[in-house]
């Protein structure tokens, strides 16, 4: 009989309500959950036909080894000894620096995941722990826990509030917002708008967003720094910053405004293209309005100056009065008070085997991964990726090859990636349909004061095993004893006496439970018995600053060392960035140099979603460029053109739209799956190309400051292909 369930997506942070329907423990349809408090009846197609991803013919649902005839079934016992035996032998002859754990952007929308691999890691006593969050995020982890002492405290823009929206690198109507939980987040903007409001979207691209909703300023790419200290630079200047409440909450203000005063709007419209009145004007809009908001999202922190544009965001919203204010910008408390959590769970941080790089949010950059795989001793010769394509996501390609090198390399996930293809061992995991979850990673960005669990919607299928369990059963097949307390140990140990005497077993959500019942402001059982979630008390303006600011001395350092000495290298990037500008638009032997700039797509999601047979995508990704950059190369719309950089180089058909600014081109992430990942039939079936090829990888194209990737704004030429090169791209 078919039954309705409802539960909620964990694609990304909107956590859009879902009803789904099962009948005989299959998924027969998911839609949109109509009656869910928060999102209201709205999902994106992602979420919505999520069935082809649970469903899909080419899961991986069985431990596999490879041989070299190809992969060949084994059991689940047989993996995990084989795989302990390998890494345990590794740990006991070459130490712990021996084995690495690659973490993928789901893991951290999926709690036991998150949890267990840490402490597996732990257990092991490595530092080697790599995450995705280095290649899109590292930057704001980085510039709140020097400003606020934990990196999970970004501060939300109050969009239900807001008279003014300042946006920076990022496309609400097509992928949400980032480190924000607000479903259908366009309706939000335009409810700002309704209200009397303003929005002001700054991209190098007239996004979706800017075309539905709002105002919207072109700004040459990875020049956003200089645009945002210049608004700095006026607030300061003409007396419109908040001083007093900046001394009283914040330290280091003497230091950040004598870093600020020769960051002018003059200085900043030159290597923008922003006029000096427009960030003139906006500086003061953002001192009077009734509570405003500035906020940034990937756009800015996969380029060159990240962090130095997420501190100075940080600083507008302080300095005009807007932190911990209604309208302005939230710090929510969740259903579990993580700042306490953490604080119990604190680790110290880690460094690469060459000192140069610390861990940021737990995890080392991952791209300087490669080069810490080699065969001298205190090299890594074990890789576990769990959720992850590091291979296609980690500019550069040098990860390739280094995976080649390992002595073992495991991957836990639903499909034979790229990095999958070069295993040693496959291991099956669930999909979100099939396991219990809390948004644990997510407590901190939900604006809406409502919280969730759900248990598994169906069984999982075939031989598919949960993270937890995986890392909970490896870690004894590598010979490791876990300490007292490690998740890895607890659990199992639990059980361990548990079948002694009952048939009942403990899981990680009883240890939710217990944290909730002693850091929560609810319980899971009353969370089990309203399967829509409940509310919570609304975030207050005025409990952050004073009372929640996890720095030593409970204030904000509003001049961080390491950023201060960034502006330096900002600097010296001008005389570089004005010589390209000068010969921008020009054609040099056929050629034309421009910018390179990603974007997201409603129907795919980072490198994973193209795998679904439900989602309709186009036979190829595309590089957009402005009709007068393809007039001077001669290109028509669907020609192809071959972009070229210093790394690599893609040929790929062009289109033309006057909503792209001159001298930039944009070709959208995570693509190329035809010639690097076969065991994806779907994903493998459109052409394109992996926009990775063109950015360059390794440590020396990581902002020095936070490790992140830089990913935007980078460097290419471009010039049509001939006709005979046309038909064998």
């Amino acid at each position: 009989m078919a039954e309705r369930v409802q539960t909620f997506c964990r694609i990304c942070e909107a956590l859009c309500g879902l009803e789904v329907e099962t009948e005989g423990g299959r998924v027969t349809a998911i839609r949109p959950d109509e009656l869910h408090p928060i999102s209201r009846g709205y999902a994106c197609v992602k979420g919505t036909r999520y069935a082809g991803i649970h469903a899909a013919a080419d899961r991986i649902n069985y431990p596999m080894r490879r041989t070299p005839t190809g992969w060949r079934r084994i059991s689940w016992d047989r993996a995990l000894r084989e795989i302990g035996a390998r890494i345990g032998g590794d740990l006991r002859r070459r130490g712990p620096r021996s084995v690495a754990m690659y973490l993928g952007n789901p893991t951290f929308f999926n709690y036991k995941a998150m949890l267990f691999a840490q402490d597996f890691m732990a257990a092991l006593g490595s530092p080697n722990l790599f995450a995705s969050h280095s290649i899109d995020c590292n930057n704001k982890l980085f510039v709140a826990e020097h400003m606020y002492g934990l990196g999970m405290i970004n501060p939300v823009p109050d969009l239900d509030h807001t008279q003014l929206l300042v946006c920076l690198g990022s496309n609400p109507a097509i992928s949400q917002m980032s480190f924000v939980r607000a479903p259908n987040a366009l309706a939000r903007l335009r409810g700002v708008v309704e209200r009397g409001g303003r929005v002001v979207t700054i991209d190098p691209r007239r996004t979706e967003t800017a075309a539905r909703v709002g105002e919207h300023l072109f700004i040459r790419p990875g020049t956003d720094a200089w645009l945002l200290l210049a608004l700095a630079h006026v607030l300061f200047a003409e007396g419109l910053a908040d001083e007093a409440l900046l001394r009283r909450h914040g330290h280091g203000l003497e230091s950040l405004r004598a870093a600020l005063v020769t960051w002018t709007p003059a200085r900043a419209a030159a290597l923008t293209g922003v006029p000096a009145a427009s960030i003139v004007a906006l500086a003061r809009d953002l001192a009077k309005a009734d509570g405003a908001a500035v906020y940034m999202s990937t756009g800015v922190n996969m380029g060159p100056f990240g962090s130095l544009a997420y501190w100075i965001t940080q600083v507008l919203n302080f300095a005009t009065g807007n932190l911990d204010r209604r309208g302005g910008s939230l710090v929510p408390r969740g259903a579990l008070d993580l700042l306490a959590f953490a604080g119990r769970r604190g680790r110290r941080p880690a460094r690469s085997r060459d000192g140069r790089w610390r861990s940021v949010f737990d995890a080392l950059p991952a791209g300087a991964l490669s080069e810490e795989i080699d065969e001298r001793r205190d090299g890594i010769r074990n890789l576990i990726v769990c959720a992850g394509d590091p291979a296609h996501s980690i500019p550069g390609g040098q990860l390739r090859p280094a995976l080649e090198r390992l002595d073992t390399l495991v991957c836990i996930d639903l499909f034979v990636s790229e990095t999958a293809s070069r295993a040693h061992y496959l291991l099956p995991a669930t999909d979100m349909l099939e396991r219990s979850d809390f948004p644990l990673g997510t407590m901190l960005s939900q604006i809406g004061a409502h919280v969730q669990f759900t248990e598994a919607v169906v069984p999982p299928a075939f031989e598919r095993r949960e993270e937890w369990q995986i890392f909970g059963d490896l870690l004894p097949a590598c010979g490791v004893r876990p300490p007292l307390g490690n998740l890895c140990g607890s659990v199992p140990q639990i059980n361990r006496w548990l079948g002694k005497v009952s048939r009942r077993r403990a899981d990680p959500d009883h240890l939710l439970a217990v944290a909730l019942a002693a850091f929560g402001a609810t319980s899971l059982r009353q969370l089990r018995a309203n399967p829509r979630g409940l509310a919570l008390p609304e975030v207050e303006p005025g409990s952050f600053l004073g009372s929640r600011v996890a720095t030593k001395d409970g204030r904000v350092d509003l001049a961080p060392a390491p950023l201060l000495a960034d502006l330096d290298r900002l600097a010296a990037a001008e005389p570089a960035l004005r010589e390209r500008i000068a010969v921008e638009g020009q054609v040099e032997d056929g050629e034309l140099a421009l910018l390179l700039i990603g974007r997201r797509e409603r129907r795919s999601h980072n490198s994973w979603m193209l795998n679904n047979s439900q989602l309709q995508h186009p036979p190829s990704n595309v590089a957009l460029l402005h009709p007068g950059d393809a007039a001077s190369l001669g290109l028509c719309e669907g020609q192809r053109a071959e972009l070229r950089s210093e790394s690599g180089t893609a040929r790929l058909p062009v289109s033309l739209s006057e909503d792209v600014r001159r001298g930039v081109v944009v070709v959208p992430h995570g693509w190329g799956h035809s010639r690097s990942a076969p065991g994806q039939a779907v994903a493998a079936a459109p052409v394109g190309a992996n926009s990775n090829t063109l950015i360059p990888g390794g440590s020396s194209h990581l902002e020095p400051v936070s490790g992140q990737a830089i990913m935007t704004a980078i460097p290419i030429r471009v010039r049509r292909c001939e006709a005979a090169e046309e038909l064998v791209s």
